[in-house]
């Protein structure tokens, strides 16, 4: 019956014009007509009676007035026109009933207004934040970089406020008088942002949590310093932002709309934000207890962390569907599109986060690999140069070159990582060598083309394979293995080698020393005879990724200082060693000499000697080497000490040639991932054995997997 009372009282007022006072009057007329209905019902009468009476003398809003001994108010003068004031002073007079554009209107300026209101706030407090989190607070520099940051939003939002005040004044929004469809336009915004203001919380104490707990576990284990969980925070600032804008946007337009209503609405409605606030801290203090007590004996602990999230966002949507309708017309409104965006959107969070996870699938298939035979040497390392010395007691010294592994680290391509592997341990078996280079892209964290993000787990996994050969190795960057969002950067791929490098595995030559020259890890290894003697020196430089600011694909080069070095090198080495000493050059992209190489072979210009090898490259070009020009071939040929120079990248070439006495090899490539359809091809696979004797003179021979399995 007493909903019966409230429709009844809701049709009363249909007819008469929206506003706040109206909607107060509504309000006392029903809780008299409330306590009508208890008296009536203490009286003796039945609930069908009590409410009949009276609904009988609700005909109109002066009929039930009289019968319940309310005061009449509330209505908007007539006989003027709409939107005009009785009277010139601004905000000491009514509007009269003014329609549904004007109403429509003003609301659009003032939702601009919020907009602006709430990034303004949102600014001053990302400064603040911003400040100290950055823990400069005795930096002159950090003072003034926050004293401007907060001038630039300061500024701006006391004329936000002060045009919100104006813009109140002018139209007397909150307090006009508007045609009766209007209420509808209210009731429906005042549901649409108490709905997201709600959601808002939900969303923010998550993050919240995650945040909370990472730099909790960052702070209490050896993994960060103090410093380095500040920087972490810094990365996640813009997110922090966003959810504080949200907050405050939707706070600021709930409680706009909340005053067209009756107080009694406005004060549940808050009371209930405080009961949600609080029963979530106290979820999620106790989730963050329990998981810190229990962080080193669980593994994976942030999974955890993130089911917790999960088990309250399930909570958060049973919520919506029970508590939540008590204090919104329309609780749950079903929106295809939104639901296919927010669907696509909960997809992509998901994808995103799994395509960061470093997944070890294919250790299964590197615990069986067994050592390899191969010649016995000695190592040492020049801690001061970051020099590694390999010393053979062979005869003979062999090189196995491998490129573009292209390992993924995926659900989706352990199938393929584990072909790739397999490929690698057969040509390393075959072979037998003393020494495997790889030249670049021995991962390929592409995303959606790999379906991983993770160049972690795919590099440690090679490591443990080739530690499990027991054949030692060194490696030179592709344009894959650091890719922008891929989630080590260059210096912490850096660090990882260095980890992974030969003071803890005893067979990888990664520097912990590198000259101070563009790239990563340049570096020379030294290959001498028992008697001492140089066989070779071999020069792995970094052919860089991608041009800063260039477009998609547009790839780096050789830089000067790079060559300068390299020269540097080979002078010292010369004088040293009191000859031009033998050497050779391992690059990941090739340089633009191979392409004049290969237009001179096929213009017939002896120019040029052809060893063997095809051009099988057709995606993009036939050779994909940088737009910009290396000064490293002519100093290699001016210096006299280079005979061989190879490279990867391109993954159906392997072609050989000898331009100006250098030998420019492509090696055969292994990649089963990057390019669609090459797991079905066959021929390019495979890798190039390099066999060094004591004179420094060496013979090159391609491996091709096909060949081998036959």
């Amino acid at each position: 019956m007493k909903d019966t009372l409230k429709r009844a009282v809701d049709m009363l007022f249909q007819e008469v014009p929206f506003s706040r006072q109206n909607d107060e009057f509504k309000e006392e007329i029903l809780e008299s007509a409330l306590r009508k209905y208890q008296i009536s019902r203490e009286e003796g009468a039945t609930a069908a009676e009590a409410a009949g009476n009276i609904l009988i003398h609700s005909g109109n809003v002066e009929e039930i007035c009289r019968y319940l001994g309310t005061e009449k108010a509330g209505e908007a003068p007539a006989g003027e026109p709409d939107g005009e004031r009785d009277g010139g002073e601004t905000g000491d007079s009514q509007l009269w009933a003014a329609g549904e554009d004007a109403f429509l209107k003003t609301w659009k300026r003032f939702r601009k207004n919020t907009y602006a209101l709430a990034f303004e706030l949102t600014g001053i407090i990302g400064s603040v934040l911003s400040f100290f989190v950055m823990g400069r607070f005795f930096s002159l520099e950090s003072l003034a970089a926050t004293a401007i940051d907060l001038l630039i939003f300061t500024i701006p939002l006391v004329f936000t406020i002060r045009k919100r005040k104006r813009l109140t004044a002018e139209t007397g929004f909150f307090d006009a008088f508007y045609e009766g469809s209007c209420r509808g336009h209210a009731q429906r915004w005042y549901d649409f942002y108490s709905k997201k203001l709600i959601n808002t919380v939900f969303l923010a104490f998550s993050l919240g949590f995650i945040l909370l707990f990472a730099i909790l576990l960052a702070i209490t284990t050896s993994k960060y310093t103090l410093q380095g969980v500040l920087h972490e925070i810094t990365f996640y600032l813009l997110f922090i932002e966003t959810a504080v804008y949200l907050l405050l946007k939707n706070l600021l337009l709930q409680r706009m709309w909340a005053g067209f209503f009756c107080a009694r609405r406005g004060r549940e409605y808050r009371q209930e934000l405080r009961r949600l606030c609080g029963l979530s801290a106290g979820y999620y203090g106790v989730c963050l207890c329990v998981l810190y007590a229990v962080r080193n004996q669980t593994e994976g602990i942030l999974r955890w962390a993130c089911a917790g999230v999960a088990v309250y966002l399930v909570l958060g949507v049973f919520y919506d569907f029970t508590r939540r309708r008590l204090f919104v017309g329309r609780n749950i409104n079903v929106n295809a599109r939104k639901i296919i965006v927010y669907t696509l959107a909960a997809a992509l969070f998901f994808t995103y986060n799994l395509m960061k996870q470093d997944l070890y699938l294919v250790q299964p298939y590197i615990s069986t690999v067994g050592e390899v035979p191969h010649g016995q040497s000695d190592i040492s390392y020049d801690e001061d140069t970051g020099i590694y010395t390999v010393t053979t007691r062979e005869e003979e010294f062999k090189i196995l070159q491998l490129t573009d592994i292209h390992l993924g680290g995926s659900i989706l391509s352990v199938s393929k990582d584990t072909k790739a592997l397999k490929a690698c341990y057969r040509l390393i078996s075959e072979t037998e060598p003393d020494l495997v280079i790889v030249t670049g892209d021995l991962v390929f964290p592409m995303g959606i083309m790999s379906f991983s993000l993770s160049n972690n787990a795919p590099i440690m996994q090679f490591a443990s394979f080739m530690r499990n050969t027991g054949i030692p190795w060194a490696f030179t960057y592709g344009n894959h293995d650091t890719e922008a969002m891929a989630t080590l950067n260059r210096g912490e791929v850096d660090e990882l080698f260095k980890t992974l490098s030969y003071k803890n595995s005893r067979n990888l030559l990664y520097p912990y020393v590198q000259p101070d020259i563009y790239g990563r890890s340049n570096q020379m290894i030294e290959i001498r005879s028992a008697d001492g003697n140089l066989m070779q020196a071999l020069f792995l430089i970094d052919s860089n990724d991608y041009v800063a600011t260039g477009g998609i694909n547009e790839y780096d080069y050789i830089h000067d200082d790079q060559v300068e070095w390299y020269g540097r090198m080979v002078k010292r080495l010369s004088e040293q060693e009191g000859r031009t000493v033998p050497s050779m050059i391992f690059i990941h992209i090739p340089l633009r000499e191979y392409k004049e190489a290969n237009d001179l072979y096929e213009s017939g210009s002896d120019e040029v000697v052809y060893h063997y090898g095809i051009l099988g490259e057709t995606m993009i070009d036939k050779i994909c080497c940088s737009d910009y020009e290396s000064k490293l071939f002519h100093r290699a040929v001016e210096l006299g000490s280079t005979k061989a120079i190879f490279c990867g990248h391109d993954h159906y070439n392997n072609q050989s040639l000898e331009y100006k006495g250098i030998r420019l090899t492509y090696g055969y490539s292994i990649d089963y991932l990057a390019m669609p359809g090459i797991d079905k091809d066959m021929e390019q696979r495979g890798a190039t054995l390099i066999a060094i004797g004591k004179d420094g003179e060496f013979c090159i021979t391609p491996y091709r997997l096909m060949d081998l399995e036959d």
